[in-house]
């Protein structure tokens, strides 16, 4: 793995009471593999974990959906007014992130990194807006995770990532 130097990462924690949350270097290694596998470095990025209130809000105000939901990405990666190696926001939902890993019978460490890495990629340009996309991204997703030990996340899974 290279030198986690190359990463800026800012941690807003808002969320309270969860069952499980990631310590800042699990958040830099799942941020690192996710930038090795497509070889890319040297970024900053934040991520704000958040109640549910706060992502309903943020979903509808800027995708006009009207529910809650595990992660929003906020990509400035084209943005030319926002420093250059400044990719974005990942904002979490901690209590979705639990009870889907519930639901869906996964271990909660694992849940959180495949979400970051999917937020991650969203940051870097990636999407699942057709078919191709989403088999492009879901393997890399697979290969990252797998990297990192973790199980496939589409296995056990029918939920579609938002």
């Amino acid at each position: 793995m290279k030198n986690e130097k190359n990463i800026t990462l800012n941690i807003q924690m808002i969320s309270k009471n969860l069952t499980f949350l990631p310590q800042k270097y699990q958040f830099l290694k799942w941020i690192q593999f996710s930038l090795q596998a497509i070889r890319q470095s040297n970024i900053e990025v934040l991520i704000r974990i958040v109640e549910k209130k706060e992502i309903k809000f943020l979903n509808f105000k800027f995708r006009n959906k009207n529910y809650t939901t595990n992660i929003l990405s906020f990509s400035y990666i084209n943005d030319k007014i926002i420093k250059s190696n400044y990719i974005g926001d990942l904002v979490i939902c901690g209590k979705i992130i639990e009870q889907e890993a519930n639901e869906q019978k996964k271990e909660l460490e694992s849940h959180w990194a495949h979400i970051t890495i999917h937020g991650i990629l969203h940051l870097l340009g990636y999407d699942h807006t057709n078919l191709k996309k989403q088999s492009r991204m879901e393997t890399l997703e697979i290969k990252i995770m797998k990297s990192l030990n973790y199980k496939n996340p589409y296995t056990t899974s029918n939920i579609k990532l938002i």
